[in-house]
């Protein structure tokens, strides 16, 4: 166990500094069409489950873009992240903003939750599972600090998206970033959360067509034709990336799971 935690220490190091050395950079990526489509389909989710007074936790919170969509719907947000390179952007971005009242930035371990049992109405786990050597034990632990019933939002990279191989390809000449942690498949990433103690009621795919048409999708350059690209091709991609043999074609898995 000893040789275990020494090494997920070491993995935990190398994404700290991976993050903190990027974070100006992967704040400028999400500003791409692929990704703006993700958080749209996202905050959708996140809206529905609104309440007055409700509280909300996002867990690898990054440089804040989801922690202020969370505001914006209406909740009291804590955002945290174990990047201080990360946490500084996004408490730059918020700073001045006019619900920055209602946020509340910090560093966090998220598989070591400081929060009492049961009290956030909705958490956020965007891009994060990927990155975190215990998988298992990060959802353990948002399951014990989510209130019954409520839910948790997850989405991560799906497994044979043509972007992400792209990417990979790129990083086997020194071009991108060194993933830490294993890619799931739509089956094992059920599997995980369902064994964590959730109920998945939702489980999509966001976009599958447009990414195979240009990479510019999900690079901040050349907006104007992801933008027409993702407009002609999203009515039919809607129905394919539902559609469980295409689902792991998609860019991302895109889930929603209540707590039993």
């Amino acid at each position: 166990m000893a040789e275990i935690s020494a090494n997920d220490t070491k993995t935990k190091l190398e994404v700290m500094a991976h993050f903190d050395k990027d974070a100006l950079e992967f704040d400028f990526e999400r500003t791409a069409a692929g990704y703006r489509l993700r958080h749209r389909l996202v905050k959708s989710l996140i809206a529905r489950e609104y309440k007055p007074s409700a509280v909300a936790l996002d867990i690898g919170c990054g440089t804040g873009e989801y922690t202020l969509s969370l505001a914006q719907v209406g909740f009291e947000v804590v955002g945290g992240d174990l990047s201080n390179g990360m946490l500084a952007v996004a408490k730059s971005k918020i700073k001045g903003h006019e619900l920055a009242q209602k946020i509340q930035l910090i560093r966090l371990e998220s598989t070591k939750l400081p929060f009492q049992n049961e009290f956030f109405d909705i958490i956020t786990c965007i891009a994060l599972l990927d990155w975190v050597p215990d998988s298992h034990r990060l959802l353990v632990e948002a399951n014990r600090v989510l209130k019954h019933q409520a839910k948790l939002i997850v989405c991560e990279d799906a497994l044979w998206s043509p972007y992400r191989i792209y990417r990979k390809i790129q990083g086997f000449f020194g071009r991108s970033g060194k993933r830490y942690a294993r890619i799931f498949s739509s089956r094992e990433l059920q599997r995980t959360l369902t064994t964590s103690g959730f109920i998945i009621e939702k489980f999509f795919g966001d976009v599958l067509l447009a990414q195979s048409v240009t990479r510019l999708l999900f690079e901040p350059k050349g907006i104007v034709l992801a933008d027409k690209v993702l407009k002609a091709t999203q009515p039919l991609d809607r129905r394919l990336t539902n559609l469980p043999l295409l689902k792991s074609l998609s860019a991302h898995y895109i889930i929603e799971a209540r707590k039993r």
